[in-house]
C-alpha cells in the first residue's frame, strides 16, 4: 500500500502542474483579449477626438445655435482673447 503512495503523489503533482499551466494560458489569453479591446476602443476614441471635420461640424452647430452668422477669420480668435 505504501508503494503506490509516491506514484499517486507524483501523478497528483503532475496533474496539478498541468492545471496551473492551463489556467495560466487561459488568463494570458483573456489578458490579451482585454488589451486588444482596450487598444481598439482607445484608438477609436482618439480618432474621433482629433477628427478636424467633427470639430468643424460642432463649431458650425454652435454658431447656428447661438446665432453667430459671421465665421471667424484666421487669427481673429487670438485677437479677441
Amino acid at each position: 500500500m505504501h508503494e503506490h503512495q509516491p506514484n499517486q503523489r507524483n501523478a497528483a503533482a503532475r496533474a496539478f502542474t498541468e492545471s496551473l499551466d492551463q489556467l495560466q494560458n487561459i488568463l494570458a489569453q483573456e489578458a490579451q483579449l482585454a488589451e486588444s479591446k482596450s487598444l481598439s476602443e482607445s484608438s477609436r476614441c482618439s480618432n474621433n477626438w482629433f477628427d478636424l471635420n467633427a470639430w468643424e461640424d460642432a463649431a458650425a452647430d454652435l454658431d447656428q445655435f447661438f446665432g453667430d452668422d459671421q465665421p471667424l477669420e484666421d487669427g481673429e480668435l487670438d485677437e479677441e482673447s
